[in-house]
């Protein structure tokens, strides 16, 4: 199995469940590559130096952070030095992982946002000198490098800039979708702290359990929040031509085999290969 899985990066997250899942599974022959997150430890970063957050809206309902010169440096410090950590973690239990640094592997390209446009209440305005970006292109050839060595590809949510140069802050569901579809995954998990799509957060047995391009307006309908964000990363990985995409609970014990093993919101392709599955599960 090829498999790409994108984890949270707020704070609070126990990562250890999954790392030892995640290691299990390479151990047994699997190859996967993990994007990550880099919320929180980019909020705790800006307090220390005095850089305030910013987060604003887009007239779409987006949810994003505002970049400027000084957050991106912040910004990129904090993914770097999330994607060290869970390295380590993953050496404690015996996995070789190697964080690749966009701007030095050219893992991933983005095309630079420097207009954020954005809404607070009835007002619109705009944030320009922005450094965040769209993942344009991923090069599969640095990811399949590492697994020829054993390694596990640790990609966090940067792509350098094909004008400046600079690393931009991506988003790390879109960043997962771009890649699981250049190595042509056989399935991209995406970890939340909630345990899928649901219809309504405050009931657990809203839970949306299966679902496919098919129906495609009927998801995004339920989508609050940063699940607007997830979802369309689903999208673009099912349209780039990932026949499945799981949105599942980061929380429990052995999330990534849980998801995979039909847990979650399971997102297909079309309605006809989640016949299919459902027909080989049965």
């Amino acid at each position: 199995m090829i498999g790409v899985v994108k984890i949270g990066g707020a704070r609070g997250n126990d990562t250890r469940p999954l790392l030892e899942d995640l290691a299990r599974r390479v151990r047994e022959g699997e190859r996967w590559i993990v994007v990550h997150g880099a919320s929180g430890v980019t909020d705790a970063l800006c307090e220390a130096a005095g850089v305030a957050c910013r987060y604003v809206t887009s007239p779409s309902g987006y949810r994003s952070r505002y970049v400027g010169p000084a957050e991106r440096a912040l910004f990129e410090a904090a993914a770097l030095a999330y994607s060290g950590q869970l390295a380590s973690e993953l050496a404690e239990l015996g996995l070789a992982a190697c964080p690749l640094r966009p701007d030095v592997a050219r893992t991933a390209r983005a095309e630079r946002k420097a207009v954020l446009r954005a809404v607070e209440g009835s007002r619109r305005f705009v944030l320009r000198d922005n450094y965040s970006g769209t993942v344009t292109a991923v090069d599969r050839a640095p990811l399949e490098s590492l697994w020829k060595t054993g390694a596990l590809p640790l990609l966090p949510p940067l792509a350098v800039d094909v004008e400046g140069g600079l690393n931009l802050n991506v988003d790390g569901d879109r960043l997962a979708a771009a890649v699981a579809s250049a190595v042509g995954a056989d399935v991209l998990v995406i970890l939340t702290n909630v345990p899928g799509l649901m219809e309504d957060l405050d009931r657990p047995d809203s839970l949306v359990r299966r679902g496919s391009l098919d129906d495609w307006a009927s998801l995004e309908a339920l989508a609050r929040g940063n699940m607007k964000r997830k979802l369309l990363a689903c999208r673009e990985a099912l349209e780039g031509g990932l026949d499945r995409v799981v949105l599942a609970d980061s929380r429990c014990d052995r999330p990534l085999t849980q998801a995979i093993q039909g847990g979650g919101s399971q997102l297909w392709n079309s309605r006809s290969v989640l016949r299919s599955s459902m027909a080989v599960a049965g």
